[in-house]
């Protein structure tokens, strides 16, 4: 049984680039298509909790892209030992023969996926894209700037983060890529001076409050993953006209950004369009100029599998990776 690894550095080399990073968004967006569609065997994430530690495993399976689990933690302690807070792995199995082909990087894979997904939404979704906002400087918001940098045109980011040496490293990322930088003191600066808003944030407290919000922005939040934690307060969700998620399955049962308004009465299950339906064209994306438009996204495990097949293809052809015997 011979078995391909990649690293997470070779996860980095064959996606950053405007290639790479435009194949990976077709890749995603056709996956959204399927799991919107039904063709995809995709069962709700199993998690389990260590003490505080959050662990989930997700796999997927799809013919003619193959089968994958991913293992992948959150512990915030990490934080402390100098270590990502977020880390996994993904295997990924032929859906014909069975054979296990790749373990790849997961944290990295990871990272990649959830802004292409966001990317994702910005195409489908959004009225522009001149200037965006970050709240959260950690290794999602990095990913998200180096993706979309290279899948749009970005004049101009605000980013916000309560930890500013963090927040200063991501806007050098930023001014090495030609873009206009600014680090803020406060959310609230950042929000109002944009077009496009992401939310990439351990908070479990409401980081972006609706009265912020203004004609045409599309708003991402990628953070919250726990029932009783949110990034959105309810005004957010009652000024938005257009909610996209991943799934509507996975963020009813996963983040209380959607589960707190439904309990609220704020909105209900006919609320939530998925983004799969909205690259299948059979829902809008946004309804008039001047609507605000939202995708939560919580990560699900087609996109974990279509990045996975993705990154292999290209790894294989350009023979990278290590090749082990099992």
């Amino acid at each position: 049984m011979r078995l391909l690894i990649i690293s997470g550095r070779e996860v980095d080399e064959v996606l950053d680039s405007k290639d790479g990073v435009n194949g990976l968004v077709n890749a995603i967006a056709t996956a959204f298509k399927d799991y919107s569609s039904g063709i995809v065997k995709m069962p709700q994430r199993t998690v389990i909790y260590l003490d505080n530690d959050w662990w989930g495993v997700m796999p997927c399976g799809t013919r003619n892209l193959g089968f994958s689990v991913k293992i992948v933690n959150v512990i915030e302690s990490n934080k402390l030992r100098g270590l990502p807070t977020t880390q996994g792995v993904v295997v990924l199995m032929n859906d014909v023969t069975g054979q296990p082909m790749a373990v790849i990087n997961g944290t990295a894979l990871t990272a990649w996926r959830t802004a292409a997904a966001t990317a994702v939404s910005i195409k489908y979704m959004a009225r522009g894209m001149d200037k965006m906002a970050i709240i959260g400087a950690g290794l999602q918001a990095k990913y998200h700037l180096i993706l979309l940098s290279r899948a749009f045109t970005i004049k101009r980011v605000f980013i916000h983060s309560r930890t500013r040496e963090r927040a200063l490293e991501l806007a050098k990322i930023a001014q090495d890529r030609g873009i206009d930088a600014m680090v803020v003191n406060s959310g609230y600066v950042a929000v109002k001076q944009a077009d496009i808003v992401i939310t990439a944030t351990t908070s479990r407290e409401p980081v972006i409050h609706g009265s912020w919000l203004h004609e045409g922005m599309h708003v991402v939040s990628i953070g919250a993953p726990e029932i009783n934690t949110r990034e959105l307060d309810d005004d957010v969700i009652r000024k938005v006209s257009v909610i996209a998620v991943d799934s509507r399955t996975a963020v009813m049962n996963e983040t209380g950004d959607i589960i707190i308004p439904i309990k609220n009465g704020l909105i209900s299950e006919k609320n939530l369009i998925e983004i799969g339906e909205i690259v299948s064209g059979l829902r809008q994306g946004r309804l008039g100029n001047g609507d605000i438009t939202l995708f939560k996204s919580v990560g699900i495990a087609v996109e974990d599998l279509a990045a996975a097949s993705y990154i292999y293809s290209i790894v294989k052809s350009r023979n990278m990776g290590t090749t082990v015997e099992l």
